[in-house]
């Protein structure tokens, strides 16, 4: 919007003569906008004594809101919460989200006593023979040489260059809790593996299926090869069979079924004599039988790998997994599980802390103690 237009909206919303359209058009530009043009818009409106920062303008805004009714729509604006987030409040019932995605947060100078750090970029590879490096620590360049493919590690990545005579063997990596890791397959194939997982694949691709096995979420890219389908082992439960597409899988043993989810291209979910072939946006959903999904939000399943938390209609015991992997805690219900349901986004680099700043605003209460989250009544 021109400042015209923004200054326009100022008015209107010092009057309150704003429409329902016109409002969310100001709070959403205002969610966006940083600091220094609001002031000069501010400056140029007559409203000089209102600047983003201001507690005044703040808490003009929220009262206006907090006296709507519940809304389903986005109807963001700015509130301070726990140091370096600045997160977005939708509607009166705590509907909230925190845009990362186009600037990233900065972490706070220091946490809190009572506070658990961000997981990272980390993981633990086998090789063939044994021997266990941890990708932590290790520094860029080649880590290891394997019957003709070079292993190679840069900038939080690893990477596989098979000649055309290397000889199979198949290394595994896992990321633990709180660790995340992105590798590229000797075909080209990128994979994303989420906070405590792992994936065991061979050096070189030389068979007539490309073949490799996952347990806990990975996201796939996988490189177009006709004439070497790609097959994904699941958990030891089922297989998908992939020429050239992304899709994610969750297969994590506390979750209550197996999800692969299709963003785009074609794949083949088997599970014993059943077979179905989804088409993008579609999940399968896999337990005794599959069943197919068509309705899915798949910005929230891919949301690990971008670096954000995507908490839109889950239950506190879907969060508190998340959580549980990514900060690496044990969680406890102190008196049962709250009923309540979540929305909106949150980064994965912020503290635990300043995570459950986010999620108060629903109201549901917490407590950390040392590597325990406790989840108040």
């Amino acid at each position: 919007m021109s400042d015209e237009e923004i200054i326009h909206l100022i008015h209107k919303y010092r009057s309150g003569t704003l429409t329902e359209a016109e409002e969310l058009a100001f709070f959403s530009w205002y969610a966006e906008v940083e600091a220094d043009p609001f002031h000069r818009i501010l400056q140029q409106a007559g409203e000089v004594d209102y600047v983003p920062a201001s507690p005044a303008f703040l808490s003009a805004m929220e009262e206006r809101l907090q006296h709507k009714p519940t809304v389903v729509r986005k109807m963001p604006f700015l509130r301070r919460a726990a140091a370096a987030a600045a997160i977005v409040v939708l509607g009166a019932a705590g509907w909230w989200a925190l845009k990362t995605h186009n600037r990233p947060l900065q972490p706070p100078v220091a946490a809190k006593v009572n506070d658990v750090q961000p997981g990272k970029n980390g993981a633990v590879l086998t090789l063939a023979n044994g021997q266990v490096i941890a990708l932590d620590s290790t520094g860029n360049g080649v880590i290891a040489n394997q019957n003709g493919t070079t292993v190679t590690l840069n900038n939080g990545s690893l990477s596989y260059n098979a000649d055309k005579a290397a000889a199979v063997s198949y290394n595994m990596i896992h990321t633990p809790n709180a660790r995340q890791f992105k590798l590229v397959l000797p075909d080209g194939t990128t994979v994303w593996l989420n906070a405590g997982s792992s994936l065991k694949y061979p050096t070189a691709f030389t068979g007539r299926e490309r073949i490799v096995a996952i347990n806990g979420e990975a996201f796939f890219d996988v490189a177009k090869d006709a004439g070497h389908p790609f097959v994904v082992e699941v958990a030891n439960q089922m297989k998908i069979q992939v020429l050239g597409t992304q899709f994610n899988i969750n297969s994590y043993t506390d979750e209550s079924q197996i999800k692969a989810t299709l963003i785009q291209g074609s794949i083949r979910v088997n599970k014993g004599a059943t077979a179905v072939v989804l088409q993008p946006g579609q999940q399968a959903q896999v337990d005794d039988g599959i069943t197919v999904n068509s309705h899915i939000n798949t910005a929230q399943v891919t949301a690990w790998k971008d670096g954000v938390f995507n908490f839109d209609d889950l239950g506190v015991e879907a969060v508190m997994r998340q959580l549980a992997r990514w900060y690496d805690i044990e969680v406890v219900y102190e008196q049962g599980i709250p009923p309540t349901r979540f929305y909106g986004e949150i980064g994965r680099n912020l503290s635990l802390a300043q995570v459950l700043e986010g999620l108060k605003l629903s109201g549901v209460h917490f407590r950390i103690e040392g590597k325990r989250l406790i989840v108040l009544p």
